[in-house]
């Protein structure tokens, strides 16, 4: 047996212990037309949304002309969605950080799993170095070749912050990316794909913002999360106009209110 063989092998093992253990959710989610197993605790447990605040601690994340720091503008607004969605919606809403405080990103899709999240959603605002760029985006998970250079540096600066670089063994990280893909690529691709179409939907209609669609990329806060998830772009922090613009309590609200809308939409596919 080759090491290609006997790491494929160890990947598909570790899914499988998961899968038997629990802590993967099923293959396809519940719908109304086909509402699969569930236990009677499970029905009285209410459904999870898990939301993450992007970066935090000693990492500020992106930082604008004007001073502002991603991390502030990424709690401000998923406080915001957690009060929406808890005044609105019988589920129970995780903050993988409710103050300004260090969470390995790692650790962020954890919380997730832990908590059994039937949705997982991460908040970030853009950067570039392109003065010039503006607009939105929903980013869900690839294992693959992102489309465009922008999107590669994107994807490149949130998964390398300014923390100490993770001491990981390529044997290991093997074995997650084949976990991931048995995972992730079978299971909530496709809903992922819906909820961040949705989501996005809603970011173009109330925030006025240039529309720049949903993509996918290798986000390693996505990966690993065994349920659907995406993340989102909500403004460049990097362009002035737009960094006043995320400083402000209603483009916040605004934010928040589309990402509750999106996912309110979503939800009812999969009640």
């Amino acid at each position: 047996m080759t090491d290609k063989e006997r790491k494929v092998g160890r990947g598909r093992l570790l899914v499988s212990l998961l899968l038997l253990a629990g802590l993967a959710r099923p293959a396809f989610p519940q719908t109304a037309g086909n509402p699969g197993p569930r236990s009677r605790s499970d029905a009285r447990k209410p459904r999870t949304v898990v939301i993450d605040p992007g970066h935090g601690g000693i990492e500020p994340g992106a930082r604008g002309k004007l001073g502002t720091v991603e991390k502030d503008i990424t709690l401000a607004i998923a406080l915001k969605l957690k009060a929406m969605i808890e005044k609105n919606m019988a589920f129970q809403v995780v903050l993988t950080r409710d103050k300004d405080m260090d969470v390995p990103l790692e650790n962020r899709a954890a919380i997730a799993n832990n908590q059994k999240a039937d949705v997982f959603i991460s908040i970030h605002t853009n950067s570039s170095r392109q003065k010039s760029a503006e607009g939105s985006e929903t980013f869900f998970l690839s294992t693959g070749a992102t489309p465009d250079e922008e999107t590669r540096r994107l994807a490149y600066l949130e998964n390398n912050s300014s923390r100490i670089e993770d001491h990981v063994d390529k044997t290991s990280e093997e074995d997650v990316k084949m976990i991931l893909w048995d995972m992730a690529q079978t299971a909530y691709i496709r809903q992922s794909s819906q909820l961040a179409e949705m989501i996005q939907a809603e970011l173009n209609s109330l925030l006025g913002t240039r529309n720049r669609g949903i993509k996918q990329a290798p986000f390693k806060v996505l990966t690993g999360a065994a349920c659907p998830a995406v993340l989102i772009e909500a403004a460049f922090i990097s362009n002035p106009e737009e960094e006043k613009k995320l400083a402000s309590d209603a483009f916040q609200t605004s934010v928040a209110e589309a990402i509750y809308r999106g996912l309110t939409k979503y939800l009812q596919l999969y009640p």
